[in-house]
C-alpha cells in the first residue's frame, strides 16, 4: 500500500528543494574551479576572462551530468536526516506506514530525473561539450581532427562496398584533407572490382575529391586523372563525431550513429558502451536512494551514530561510483561485456542496499 497523497508530496518536496540546492551549489565550485584552472593555462589579456567563463559554463551541463549520482545521494540523506531530526518519520511510523511507502516516492522521483537527465538534459549537455571542445580547441590552435598514423572506412552505397585507406588525415577549418589514399571496390558478393589511388583528397558535400588518381582494374590499362570525384554519403560532422568523445553526442543520435559507424568499418565499441550507461543511469540514482536509506532510516532511533551512518552511507555511494567506473574502463578495453559493465555495480549494490533495508524492517 503506498503512502498517502500528502506524506508522498511532503517528502518529494523536500528532496526536490535539497537536490536543487545541492546541485547549485556543487555546480558553483566546479565552475570556479574550472574557471581557476584555465586561468593558470592562460594570460586574461590573450583569451580574455569572458571567454574563460564561457569555457568553464560550457563544460559544466556535462559535469552536473557525471556527478548527478552524488546530488541525489547526498539530498537524500539531507531528507532522511532533517525528517529523523524532527522526529518526523517516527510520526509516519506511527501512522502504520513503513520505510518502503516512504522511500517508493523518492525511488519514483529519482527514476523520473534519470530519465529526464538522459532524455532531455544529456542533449544539451552534449551540444554544450561540443562547443567546448571547439573553443578549447581554438584556444590551443590544434585542429579537430589531426592523424598521422592513417584512417580506414568502409561504405555500403549502390550495391557496392567501398573501402578507403588514408595515410594521412587533417581538418582545415571546414574541409577535410587525407593523402596517400586507396579505395578498394568491391561487389555485393565481396569480388575485387578495381582500384583507385591518389596522391591527396578533399571530403566535399557529397563525394570525395581525388587529386593525381590511378585507377587499376583487371584487364584494362591504368587509367590516370588530375581531378575524379567518388561520391559518399560520409560527412565531416559524422567523421568529427567518430573522433570526438562520446559524451559529445546526444543520447537519441547514439543509436544512428553506432549503426552508420558499424557500417563504415569505425569501431562503435565506445559508443555502445555509452549507450548502455545512459540508460543505466536512473537505476543508478535509484541506487544511491536505497543506499542512503539503508544507512539512515533506521527504526531504533535511540541507537545515535548520526555522523557515523551519514558517513557511511557517502562512503558506500562512492564506492558504488568508483565500481562503476572500474567496470566501464574493463568494458571499454572489452574485457567485460558491455551489459556486465554498466549494469552489474548497480544491481549488486540495489540487492545488497534492499536486502539491509529488508533486515532492519522485518529483522
Amino acid at each position: 500500500m503506498p503512502a498517502p497523497k500528502i506524506i508522498s508530496q511532503y517528502i518529494i518536496r523536500q528532496f526536490m528543494m535539497s537536490f536543487f540546492a545541492v546541485m547549485l551549489a556543487l555546480g558553483a565550485v566546479i565552475l570556479l574551479f574550472d574557471v581557476i584552472e584555465v586561468m593558470k593555462k592562460e594570460a586574461l589579456s590573450s583569451f580574455g576572462f569572458g571567454n574563460i567563463l564561457t569555457l568553464g559554463l560550457l563544460k559544466l551541463p556535462n559535469m552536473i551530468l557525471t556527478i548527478l549520482p552524488f546530488i541525489v545521494l547526498i539530498a537524500s540523506i539531507i531528507v532522511f536526516r532533517r525528517l529523523t531530526k524532527s522526529h518526523e518519520l517516527v510520526i509516519i511510523r506511527a501512522a502504520g506506514q513503513s520505510a518502503w511507502q516512504f522511500i517508493t516516492p523518492l525511488l519514483a522521483t529519482s527514476l523520473i530525473i534519470g530519465f529526464f537527465s538522459v532524455a532531455v538534459f544529456n542533449p544539451f549537455s552534449a551540444a554544450m561539450l561540443g562547443k567546448y571542445q571547439r573553443l578549447d580547441d581554438a584556444r590551443k590552435g590544434t585542429p579537430r581532427i589531426s592523424r598521422s598514423q592513417g584512417l580506414w572506412l568502409r561504405e555500403h552505397r549502390d550495391g557496392k562496398m567501398y573501402v578507403l585507406h588514408a595515410q594521412g588525415i587533417l581538418q582545415e577549418k571546414y574541409e577535410l584533407n587525407l593523402k596517400n589514399i586507396s579505395i578498394l571496390i568491391f561487389s555485393d558478393q565481396n569480388v575485387f572490382l578495381k582500384r583507385i589511388d591518389a596522391v591527396k583528397a578533399v571530403l566535399n558535400k557529397g563525394f570525395f575529391e581525388l587529386s593525381d588518381a590511378k585507377t587499376y582494374e583487371n584487364g584494362k590499362t591504368i587509367e590516370k586523372q588530375e581531378l575524379l570525384k567518388i561520391p559518399t554519403e560520409l560527412t565531416l560532422g559524422k567523421i568529427q563525431e567518430n573522433f570526438a568523445s562520446p559524451e559529445t553526442i546526444s543520447f537519441w543520435d547514439l543509436p544512428e550513429i553506432i549503426s552508420f559507424f558499424e557500417n563504415s568499418g569505425f569501431s562503435a565499441h565506445s559508443h555502445r558502451l555509452h549507450l548502455h550507461s545512459l540508460l543505466a543511469s536512473p537505476f543508478l540514482l535509484m541506487t544511491m536512494i536505497l543506499i542512503s536509506a539503508a544507512f539512515t532510516v533506521d527504526p531504533n532511533q535511540r541507537r545515535g551514530g548520526g555522523a557515523l551512518k551519514i558517513s557511511s552511507a557517502i562512503i558506500s555511494g562512492f564506492l558504488l561510483y568508483f565500481m562503476t567506473r572500474i567496470t566501464y574502463a574493463l568494458g571499454f578495453s572489452t574485457a567485460l561485456p558491455v551489459a556486465f559493465a554498466t549494469w552489474s555495480p548497480i544491481l549488486i549494490f540495489a540487492f545488497i542496499s534492499i536486502s539491509v533495508l529488508l533486515h532492519q524492517e522485518d529483522g
